[in-house]
């Protein structure tokens, strides 16, 4: 099977496409290969144990931290996850740009409320069939001037 890594889909010998990790996988969220499944984890590491997400973990180069304390922890969450478990992983998120740097983009952007609900409606929808849909592109909305 030949892969396409950028969007996590393969070709069969038959032609077919096969749609990844998470093909047929009602719940992505609790999918273990999928963003949710997951980032889930990191933001749930930070919550309990907010000592092990802080040390070690500069600044994203894909955003640079929130101002605020809750949407700080939420970012060194995602940072947590972007340096220490996403780079044992194989790649499978469907977007351009990918769940985590969403995650972080609309964190700094919008901050903890606004950002996370963008955040948790990403995850809701990082599956290649919904992915496909959307031009394989899902940027974060601009923030408010």
């Amino acid at each position: 099977m030949a892969r396409s890594e950028k969007h996590g889909r393969r070709k069969g010998t038959d032609g077919e496409e096969d749609e990844g990790c998470c093909a047929g996988a009602l719940d992505t969220l609790a999918h273990p290969c999928c963003c949710g499944g997951v980032s889930q984890a990191a933001m749930l590491l930070a919550v309990l144990r907010p000592s092990l997400t802080t040390a070690g973990h500069g600044a994203d180069p894909a955003a640079p931290p929130p101002d605020g304390r809750v949407s700080a922890s939420m970012y060194r969450a995602v940072r947590h996850y972007r340096v220490e478990i996403s780079p044992t992983r194989p790649a499978c998120c469907p977007y351009t740009p990918t769940c985590s740097t969403y995650a972080v983009q609309a964190l700094h952007r919008h901050g903890a409320v606004r950002g996370g609900r963008l955040i948790l409606a990403r995850l809701l929808r990082c599956r290649p069939g919904a992915a496909r849909r959307r031009g394989f592109q899902d940027p974060v909305p601009p923030g408010r001037g």
